[in-house]
């Protein structure tokens, strides 16, 4: 059942998608590495398509899975983000490989209200959102077809194209456990062995030494056994001294343009922290020529029929070198979205972070709990100069366990302070962290 504010308007961009895009791309077909997924971690991206309000506009519509409640629209709105919030409807209890495209697509009223949007922009286009555009009327060719997709966000098509463009730090595929076995032992150190869709540090693997490696070989040999195939990306393990990522926007007649740079704070392979980048990062890069290997990365997407946004993840080493393709995402993005807010908070003369941190919940408190502490607090971000803090994602704060999706909006050298005040202000309104804290810059 639609739940919505009002009638469905569609005069700007109707925005929608599910997380965890990656596990919907990836072939069945694929042996696993070991993986150590949270029972609750559907439920929790569940709830982070409301983070998708990050890039709206008055005009907009934004679908999610669940209900925002009031206390949270009227936040968002309050800092300047403002549009129509509809709800899909939640996904049945036992259904979690349900997307919102699925809900979309049983609802009439939606489907009419796509329809006659001026543009849609999903999260990402996965079957589900390649089934739900054949069901709308003039919307053929909005978006990349789903092959191409599925084919651009895997780590073999980045990798490939990294040696190709004899860019430093290129990964070896392998496509069988015996071929694991070879390019495991000609790298020195520790090695990173990552599945071709792994995400949020799922499906990365280190391997420490020769034990580590044959363990892993016949893990995936018993799989090969039982008829499934192999490939991987085998990597060595660099020595970070910064991750970032640059944001463009590939356009439909192979033209392309670059939203602008972020940097990145992982905890352990997974995205925890976006923040402004170093004043002096631009001139470096230009220095090192990363706006033609942008340039070639962009015409490889267009190439290959892909249009959109594209989010090329980067890193500079410690020891001076650099890894200007690790990966692509040819999604929205975190880094994406804070360079939405970013751009509303310049205008303020702060700058935007965005950070998700999982969290302890207790029974009875929620986003709306958290918001009144932080107004309490005067935390809260109210769409000025004010420094202040907005939770983006109230449908993943869920007891027992969620995760804290949170933008904050002042000087970067006062991030950290901000961070630590709302996790203590969350604290005390029953929303505690459930692990140490990450450095943040």
């Amino acid at each position: 059942m639609t739940v919505g504010t009002g009638p469905l308007r569609s005069r700007g961009t109707a925005r929608f998608g599910t997380f965890d895009a990656e596990r919907f791309w990836r072939p069945p077909s694929l042996a696993r590495l070991p993986s150590l997924a949270g029972a609750e971690a559907h439920t929790v991206v569940g709830g982070l398509d409301e983070v998708l309000a990050a890039a709206c506009r008055p005009q907009d519509l934004l679908v999610t899975r669940n209900t925002l409640a009031p206390a949270q629209l009227e936040a968002l709105g309050a800092a300047g983000l403002t549009f129509q919030s509809v709800a899909a409807g939640p996904a049945a209890a036992d259904d979690t490989g349900a997307t919102v495209e699925e809900a979309i697509s049983g609802d009439l009223a939606l489907c009419h209200a796509l329809a006659s949007a001026a543009d849609i922009q999903p999260y990402a286009v996965l079957p589900a959102t390649a089934q739900l555009l054949r069901q709308l009327p003039g919307t053929a060719g909005a978006l990349p077809p789903l092959s191409v997709v599925q084919q651009v966000n895997g780590k073999v098509w980045s990798s490939e194209l990294a040696a190709r463009l004899e860019l430093p730090g290129a990964g070896t595929v392998v496509r069988s456990s015996a071929e694991l076995a070879v390019a495991g032992q000609e790298l020195q150190g520790t090695v990173l062995v990552k599945d071709p869709y792994g995400v949020a540090g799922r499906g990365t693997v280190e391997v420490a030494g020769p034990g580590a490696l044959r363990r892993l070989v016949r893990r995936l040999q018993a799989q090969e056994d039982e008829g499934l195939r192999t490939e991987l990306v085998v990597q060595r393990r660099y020595e970070r001294a910064l991750d970032f990522s640059a944001h463009l926007e590939v356009r439909r007649d192979g033209t392309w343009s670059l939203r602008g740079l972020q940097g990145m704070t992982n905890g352990g392979y997974r995205h925890a922290v976006s923040h402004p980048v170093p004043p002096d990062l631009p001139a470096e890069l230009d220095r090192r020529g990363y706006r033609a290997v942008l340039e070639k990365v962009a015409r490889a997407l267009a190439a290959a029929g892909y249009f959109g946004p594209a989010g090329i993840d980067s890193m500079l080493l410690a020891d001076g070198g650099w890894l200007p393709v690790l990966e692509i995402n040819a999604r929205m993005s975190m880094g994406l979205l804070t360079l939405e807010l970013d751009e509303r908070a310049r205008t303020h003369g702060l700058r935007a972070h965005l950070w998700q941190q999982d969290m302890f919940v207790d029974h009875g408190a929620d986003v709306t709990s958290l918001l009144s502490a932080l107004r309490t607090e005067g935390l809260l971000y109210g769409g000025d100069a004010r420094p202040g803090v907005l939770p983006l994602s109230g449908g993943s704060l869920c007891a027992p366990r969620g995760r804290l999706v949170c933008a904050a909006f002042c000087a970067p050298d006062d991030f950290p302070a901000l961070r630590g005040r709302t996790e203590s202000c969350a604290a005390a309104a029953g929303i505690r962290t459930t692990r140490a804290e990450v450095r943040t810059g």
